[in-house]
């Protein structure tokens, strides 16, 4: 992520401003320029809260990741991590107790994920002292006697080391305005990096405590609730426990001199969500000014499907020196409370925390649809001023390249995972064409039923799973659609004809063609939003295009223009709309096959002096086209495979179509 898009696009920030120009947008121009993004509220074209890896290389050690044999057979049930931290010192040591229960008979080892830079000191099972191996960042412990299914066991691991500093963090020590802060990001592959832990898509912690000792001047941020923040001599232990199931690389620490403040946020059943704010002394004010912002982004969450997942604890925000966010449950940490860093990394509390992706490969459940939400928050807040510039920023970045599907095929590619084009923007406007799809109603049920369900809440969620909900909220397929549109690549390109028919009483008809730019998809079947304009008013058409040069009677009389998508509902582009002359189908005009020679000749009019031809396959490719010089010509058809085609002439006013056969094993 960029820290503010005005150091990239200065243009657009300044056209923001002055079609903004009231004192909030001035203020918030102003701390933009002084490096705060505490008022940033325009879209960020090129936003993406996960920066992308520098050093490649160096990461893909992190993601040689392979679900484990034993990481099924046992359920983690609650974890405790008792954590000692100097802000000032890359270093951490203590211990993580882990209960679980197993899931199989006869299990003989039992293992946990921790870098191989750390060291471990000893390994307790059921408060008893037992032999371990520390080898290729796994601790594998082997069991005294088999374990059998539904028994429950306690293991508790002492350990310590300075954490590598690798990836987008894992475990950071730096600093800000010249005090020192420790912080840890462990998506994808991280958490073991810093703790040992079951590095797994397979299961949750049922529950977790975290105690965060450090020296007194300094606070722990992390999950869940603040239980107590206690002085002990010189050092401060801040208890946080979270009674929620949480996957492994949502769970995360801060420490530093932070300055914290709450908002609250009243539910109509009289309940009130805390919002915890951790912020650095330096930016407190800034912080404080994006409250009002801040609840009105959760309540527009809480009105659109369910009431905040976590609010018998908190939704909070702990600064990070990071370029972006990271949805840490319950306590996402933030670069700067941005309007539309904040709208992301909250929605992923919803969408990637309550509900979890299974697989990296379908990273889209988590950032496509936190990028969605926050699109729906321009769309619902701020005058809705920001909601077009926001989906023209998403289609532009999307088509600036002919390629990539939001299917993440290579997973140890970090880089990919968090692709800003396509697993956020294009996996965004994935969501945003099914609404077109489906209509609003249908579509947020879908949504709504898919946070209700009872076997992914609070666990993980498939593609597959998702694309059910919606099916059976639309009640009907879309797996074409997310064959082009999740696993395909690229996005069509739209040739749009409209010309008045004199043959069937003057009536108004548009003829739509599409040239996909990737030959993962020969055809993009969607309806296609088209507004007519006659006498000065407009009317919005849905015109379902399912094959190459359809024609739709769209008046019965002639129409002053029609535009594309004009509320860009589709990750599209369009040719020049254009208006043809007024054609009719002419006998004046002759096609004539010569299968002996495969070839064709055309005969036009001795007075035609703007005639053209269209070779087509059955596809709607178009083969060959030129302009007629003459009033005989004729085309070979030598280099085209054999097959059936169409050819169209167009001579003046007049128009012939046939279709031909064409042979390469003929006699020339």
């Amino acid at each position: 992520m960029q820290y503010l898009s005005f150091f990239i696009e200065f243009g657009y920030w300044l056209k923001a401003v002055k079609t903004a120009p009231d004192m909030r947008k001035i203020v918030f121009f102003i701390f933009a320029l002084t490096g705060f993004g505490a008022f940033a509220q325009a879209p960020d074209p090129k936003f993406t809260d996960k920066i992308s890896v520098a050093d490649q290389e160096q990461f893909l050690k992190k993601a040689e990741f392979i679900e484990a044999d034993d990481y099924s057979s046992y359920d983690l049930t609650h974890q405790r991590l008792n954590l000692a931290v100097n802000p000032a010192v890359n270093y951490i040591s203590g211990s993580v107790l882990s209960k679980l229960k197993f899931l199989k008979n006869d299990v003989l080892t039992v293992h946990f994920d921790l870098n191989d830079v750390m060291t471990v000191d000893s390994v307790f099972f059921n408060e008893k002292k037992i032999s371990f191996s520390h080898l290729g960042n796994k601790i594998l412990i082997s069991l005294p006697q088999a374990a059998s299914k539904g028994q429950s066991a306690t293991f508790e691991i002492f350990y310590r080391g300075a954490p590598p500093q690798n990836g987008m963090g894992s475990f950071v020590t730096s600093t800000h305005s010249g005090s020192p802060i420790i912080w840890t990001l462990s998506e994808p592959y991280g958490s073991k990096d810093w703790w040992p832990c079951k590095e797994s898509l397979l299961d949750k912690i049922d529950s977790l405590d975290i105690l965060i000792t450090s020296p007194r001047q300094y606070i722990g941020a992390s999950n869940g609730k603040l239980i107590e923040n206690k002085i002990v001599g010189e050092n401060n232990i801040a208890h946080w426990k979270h009674k929620f199931p949480i996957a492994t690389y949502l769970v995360g620490i801060a420490v530093t001199n932070y300055q914290a403040y709450s908002d609250f946020l009243k539910l109509d059943n009289g309940q009130n969500i805390e919002v915890l704010n951790y912020v650095y002394p330096e930016y407190l004010a800034a912080a404080k000014a994006q409250s009002a912002n801040i609840l009105d982004i959760l309540a527009n969450y809480n009105k659109l499907f369910i009431t905040y997942p976590f609010a018998s604890e908190k939704y909070g925000h702990a600064q990070f020196g990071w370029g972006g966010g990271m949805e840490h449950q319950t306590m996402s940490f933030m670069t700067s409370l941005d309007f539309e860093l904040v709208a992301h990394e909250m929605a992923h509390q919803w969408f990637g925390d309550y509900i979890t992706l299974a697989s990296w490969h379908d990273i889209w459940l988590n950032e496509g649809f936190a990028t969605y939400l926050t699109g729906i928050t321009y769309e619902n807040l701020l005058n809705g001023q920001y909601w077009m510039p926001w989906k023209s920023s998403q289609i532009n970045r999307i088509t600036s390249n002919n390629g990539g599907s939001v299917y993440v095929a290579d997973t140890t590619n970090i880089n990919r995972i968090f692709d800003g084009r396509l697993s956020y923007s294009k996996g965004a406007y994935l969501l945003h064409m099914l609404r077109w799809e489906m209509g609003d109603t249908k579509f947020f049920n879908g949504l709504i039923n898919y946070l209700n369900d009872k076997t992914l809440v609070y666990g993980f969620a498939s593609q597959e799973k998702f694309v059910k909900h919606m099916e059976a909220a639309g009640d009907t397929t879309f797996t074409e659609f997310f064959k082009d549109w999740y696993y395909g690549e690229g996005f069509p390109t739209y040739r749009i004809v409209y010309y008045t028919d004199i043959t069937n009483n003057g009536k108004q008809k548009i003829r739509i063609s599409q040239s996909p730019s990737s030959s993962t998809v020969p055809f993009f079947e969607m309806h296609i939003p088209i507004r007519v304009w006659k006498n000065g008013v407009y009317k919005d058409l849905r015109i379902h295009n399912t094959s190459q040069n359809q024609e739709f009677t769209i008046s019965d009389s002639r129409v002053d223009k029609i535009e594309f998508d004009p509320d860009k509902w589709l990750i599209a582009k369009a040719d020049m709309v254009n208006e043809t002359k007024n054609i009719v189908e002419s006998k004046n005009i002759r096609i004539i096959p010569e299968y002996q020679s495969n070839s064709v000749e055309i005969l036009i009019p001795d007075n035609s002096t703007d005639g053209s031809y269209r070779l087509i396959d059955l596809t709607g490719k178009v083969l060959m086209q030129d302009k007629l010089s003459q009033t005989i010509t004729k085309i070979t058809l030598g280099e085209l495979s054999a097959g059936i085609y169409v050819i169209e002439v167009i001579s003046g006013t007049k128009k012939e179509t046939t279709k031909i056969f064409a042979s390469k094993n003929r006699t020339k």
